[in-house]
């Protein structure tokens, strides 16, 4: 079977055949594959070696660092936290009474009615 060739008119409808389905679905593979092997040929090379490096020797050298301004300054004061003053009544007195009013306190209660108005006689 050959390609079909369809002539494009403004109005009428066009029609795919099976092979220019086939051909844009390759086309579109091609052009996937493409830029996949262009997006790797574009990628970032290492510029120093990828094994891991072996380990450095302990030095002798004093790793502590020294800052020589010329000016010697003291040691800040050591400052103490002030307590807060206690409370009266303490937080759980308060609690325990904020408790018992809620369980005191009037709750709603249950109302069932019928739906039908009550009829006169």
């Amino acid at each position: 079977m050959g390609l079909k060739v369809l002539l494009i008119n403004p109005g009428s409808k066009r029609e795919q055949s099976f092979e220019e389905y086939a051909l844009m679905k390759l086309l579109l593979k091609l052009l996937i594959a493409g830029l996949l092997l262009m997006a790797t040929g574009f990628a970032q090379e290492l510029k120093r070696d990828a094994r891991p490096q072996e380990p450095v020797a302990e030095s002798q050298v004093s790793t502590e660092q020294t800052i020589a301004t010329g000016v010697r300054h003291r040691p800040a004061p050591m400052v103490q936290p002030k307590a807060l003053p206690r409370l009266n009544p303490s937080l759980g007195e308060i609690a325990r009474k904020a408790r018992a009013a809620h369980a005191e306190a009037t709750k709603a209660k249950l109302v069932v009615a019928e739906d039908a108005p009550p009829q006169s006689e």
